[in-house]
């Protein structure tokens, strides 16, 4: 799992495409990159990336995965000559790319934040979880709160994608950020958010501008 491998900045399978940006993904709480392979693909074949999988604790705390995520970030900037990135994350990863983008200085680094199932203001079921995340990522945690009293990003655009069938961010009391650029669906799981190409198409038409 993720937690065995905290220093895994390691790229995604795929082909090494050009597209407008670098993309990076940032996978869910006990997960890893290896759940964003199929959507991946996708944007491979869409023309898009290339992508890459950033790799991170997920017992450990979101600040510290996100100045993690920034320093990655501005490796990937300097080993690819691009000014920026775009970020996705999974559950977890939608979280720590929204702390990066809103309290770590990531406004200036991402041109599209697309969260995919994140716990935006919390998720009870985080309580039955180890580490850190089950305070942090719990309803109106200190960390909830911090994150929706940040300044709205600037310059980043951010979507969020949620399912009203994800059981383990249920609803929109879970899953929304007011007045941002938001794609529902009825009848998806946590995890077939990776997978479905309903979903893929929605990623692309944004990643694509």
């Amino acid at each position: 799992c993720s937690a065995a491998r905290p220093l895994g900045f390691l790229p995604l399978p795929g082909r090494a495409t050009v597209g407008p940006r670098p993309i990076i993904v940032l996978h869910g709480y006990a997960m890893n990159r290896a759940n964003f392979v199929v959507l991946a693909r996708r944007l491979a074949a869409a023309g898009l990336g290339p992508v890459l999988g950033f790799e991170y604790w997920t017992l450990g705390k979101t600040g510290s995965a996100a100045r993690r995520l920034a320093r990655y970030v501005e490796e990937v900037c300097a080993a690819t000559g691009s000014a920026d990135v775009d970020l996705i994350g999974h559950s977890m990863g939608g979280v720590v790319g929204r702390y990066y983008v809103s309290l770590g200085g990531g406004d200036a680094r991402v041109a599209n934040l697309i969260t995919l199932g994140a716990p935006h203001s919390g998720t009870d079921v985080s309580a039955i979880g180890l580490g850190a995340p089950t305070k942090e990522l719990f309803l109106n945690s200190t960390l909830i709160q911090r994150l929706d009293a940040a300044p709205r990003p600037t310059r980043t655009r951010m979507t969020v994608i949620w399912s009203r069938s994800d059981a383990l961010v249920p609803g929109a009391r879970h899953a929304r950020i007011d007045g941002v650029d938001e794609v529902l669906y009825d009848d998806l799981g946590h995890l077939s958010l990776l997978t479905d190409p309903r979903v893929a198409r929605e990623v692309i038409a944004r990643l694509g501008r």
